[in-house]
């Protein structure tokens, strides 16, 4: 019974090495496994965080863009609306300029800045007015007091003269439309109209 003895010993110990070894293999495989896993869940969360970077990336770019084609249209609108109301503006300037030209006033004011040419000393001077114009043509010539020649002009379609000195090519532009075109660039700097 010996034998038996030991040869249940000796089977007790290989069965017990043997499971020491296969819970080691075990426990080396879990740690493994659990390795393997941790892994994959940083690998999984670093391509889900880029893909989520990503994404707002892009939701932040098709945002900014659609930000600025809307901040783009509205600038057109705004522009075309401000357009509109300057060409109102001007369109009823023009409109009391034409009704001044045809007030009794208006030959004082040419008169006047006919005067007021004298002061240039042009020596061979012409006076551009329009057609409607020409009937004060003495009278300007009187008031301009030196020697001028007045011409008609198509040029001239609001009222007012263009004084030339033919010798030089120097201008006066005392015309309605000059002023009224002056007053546009003016009227854009001090109008509050301006669009950023």
């Amino acid at each position: 019974m010996q034998e038996k003895d030991v040869f249940l010993s000796m089977k007790a110990e290989i069965e017990h090495t043997a499971q020491k070894q296969v819970d080691a293999i075990n426990a080396e495989v879990k740690k493994m496994e659990d390795e393997a896993l941790q892994s994959m869940q940083e690998e999984a969360k670093k391509d889900a965080d880029l893909k989520l970077k990503q994404e707002l990336e892009e939701i932040h770019s098709e945002a900014s863009a659609e930000i600025s084609e809307t901040h783009t249209q509205r600038t057109k609108k705004l522009i075309a609306k401000r357009d509109e109301y300057v060409a109102e503006v001007f369109k009823a300037a023009r409109e009391k300029l034409v009704a001044f030209t045809k007030s009794a006033e208006y030959k004082d004011y040419l008169l006047k800045k006919a005067k007021g040419a004298a002061d240039n000393d042009f020596v061979d001077a012409v006076m551009l007015v329009r057609a409607e114009d020409m009937q004060y043509s003495e009278e300007l010539k009187k008031a301009y007091g030196k020697t001028v020649e007045v011409k008609a002009s198509d040029e001239i379609t609001l009222g007012g003269f263009i004084l030339e000195n033919t010798a030089d090519a120097l201008v006066v532009n005392e015309t309605l439309e000059f002023a009224l075109e002056n007053q546009k660039t003016w009227f854009a700097n001090n109008s509050g109209l301006m669009i950023k």
